[in-house]
């Protein structure tokens, strides 16, 4: 999933489809519509951060190797927010989550962990794919840009219909094996 075609989608959701026609078509943009993709090029970097790491988490998976058995987060490929296991001859080992690395058996181990995603540029990709949806992200975006921009009626609308989204991806995903919030009223 491009995240040129989430804001695009935001766009449309926000009723802004003549910016988003330039914007597919990659024609120049005044500064005032360069303002509008940049705020929400920022909301939806922190619609990922957030459903990453309170919803539907990114997971990987990566051998390292340590001398010493301490295993610091700089060693890994992406940045860690939770460490859920951690392997060694394909025997899970116990280990011990510090501030900047974490401790286990010296050697080669394998770490499966949850990592949370890096800033995206306009041309970058998700680290989501399909299976959580381009509309999901669309919504997020929309509801945090009417929020920046003072339109809090406007911004509850999104917010609901995100969080239901959110609620639907959950259900539909086997990584995600929690019941999801209740909403209240």
């Amino acid at each position: 999933m491009k995240v040129k075609d989430v804001i695009i989608s935001a766009l449309g959701l926000l009723g802004k489809g003549a910016l988003a026609c330039k914007l597919n078509n990659n024609t120049a943009l005044d500064k005032g519509e360069q303002e509008v993709v940049d705020t929400l090029l920022y909301c939806f970097n922190s619609v990922e951060d957030e459903v990453a790491r309170k919803y539907i988490p990114l997971c990987q998976s990566e051998k390292i190797n340590s001398s010493t058995g301490d295993y610091y987060f700089t060693m890994f490929l992406r940045s860690p927010v939770h460490i859920k296991k951690v392997y060694s001859d394909g025997a899970a080992v116990s280990f011990k989550v510090y501030p900047q690395y974490i401790s286990a058996v010296s050697g080669t181990v394998t770490v499966e962990y949850e990592y949370a995603p890096t800033k995206k540029n306009l041309q970058d990709t998700s680290d989501y794919g399909a299976e959580v949806g381009e509309y999901l992200f669309a919504l997020g975006a929309a509801s945090e840009y009417c929020l920046i921009n003072g339109e809090i009626e406007m911004s509850e609308l999104w917010e609901k219909k995100y969080r239901s989204a959110i609620d639907w991806a959950q259900s539909r995903l086997p990584s995600c094996k929690n019941i999801p919030p209740r909403r209240w009223i």
